[in-house]
């Protein structure tokens, strides 16, 4: 007896639904309908998901070190909905546009990496637009390759995946799996980027990060120490205009001692410091709607 091998009654819908969101990017003038919509939409998010919301306080409770206000919670919802609307806007992009919409910060770091020949990793947050602003670098001739969070159901990854891979950059499922794929990149001297801020497989060293320690993903870091890739760290910002800053710099010096273990702990550190900096100064745009710390 043949199998039936299409995606569940759901999933179907899910992805119909999605495609049509997909469509609309490429169709609604994007700043002047599809941002206010967004942020309109952003608080019925804010008010229909007390889960989030509370981690969102949580959040912004640690960064700020006082009670967040209800605007600065709603604001991380309505720029949550701005970065998916971007995630379904990257196919519909060409490769200009996207230049055309980034003020790029210290592209200079990039380009003395990539001369050093031992590949470069980009250490990125849950900051802004980063999966549209990280197509920048394909649009500037580079290979670069980064990873995604598995999804369930499978179609939904695949989904995503196509949408954030459409104009050059290449993704991995995270795991294991994946490390052989990122080491073999940095002998080709292409780019990895990589999202630092949150660790979700929860194997991670505790780190300072604000006023309280939690699990950093420290696989940059040992990347780095056992490659001797360049290490930078690379965030954007949103502006009022609906334009973007992308901002590239070294991670701060760190002496290594030929203690692997240790060395891979204070370059970890080095990068949730640099961090920190960034999200510190536009928090309403660090997009992580789970509680970051226990």
């Amino acid at each position: 007896m043949a199998v039936d091998r299409r995606p569940a009654l759901k999933t179907r819908l899910l992805l119909a639904a999605l495609g049509a969101v997909s469509f609309a990017a490429r169709v609604v003038p994007r700043h002047r309908v599809a941002e206010p919509m967004c942020r309109g939409l952003g608080v019925f998010w804010y008010l229909a998901a007390p889960a989030a919301r509370h981690a969102v306080h949580d959040n912004l409770r640690h960064i700020l070190g006082r009670e967040p206000t209800r605007q600065q919670i709603v604001g991380v919802f309505q720029n949550g909905l701005l970065n998916y609307w971007d995630i379904f806007a990257i196919p519909h992009f060409s490769l200009q546009r996207v230049l055309e919409l980034v003020d790029i910060h210290g592209l200079e770091y990039v380009v003395s990496g990539v001369e050093q020949g031992r590949g470069v990793i980009l250490c990125t947050g849950h900051l802004s637009s980063v999966s549209f602003v990280g197509q920048v670098f394909p649009a500037l001739g580079y290979r670069i390759t980064g990873l995604l969070e598995r999804l369930e159901p499978p179609e939904l990854y695949e989904f995503f995946s196509r949408q954030r891979t459409a104009l050059g950059a290449r993704l991995l499922p995270v795991g294991t799996a994946a490390l052989r794929e990122l080491l073999l990149a940095l002998r080709r001297n292409e780019l990895l980027g990589l999202v630092t801020d949150r660790d979700v497989t929860g194997t991670g060293p505790f780190i300072q990060f604000f006023d309280a320690p939690t699990r950093f993903p420290d696989g940059p870091a040992a990347l780095a120490v056992r490659t001797g890739a360049s290490l930078l760290i690379a965030v954007c910002t949103r502006k009022a205009d609906g334009r973007f800053d992308a901002w590239i710099h070294p991670v701060p010096s760190v002496p290594l001692t030929g203690n692997t273990r240790e060395d891979v702990l204070h370059v970890t550190r080095a990068i949730a410091s640099s961090l920190e900096y960034h999200i510190a100064s536009h928090p309403e745009q660090w997009t992580v709607f789970q509680k970051r710390w226990s």
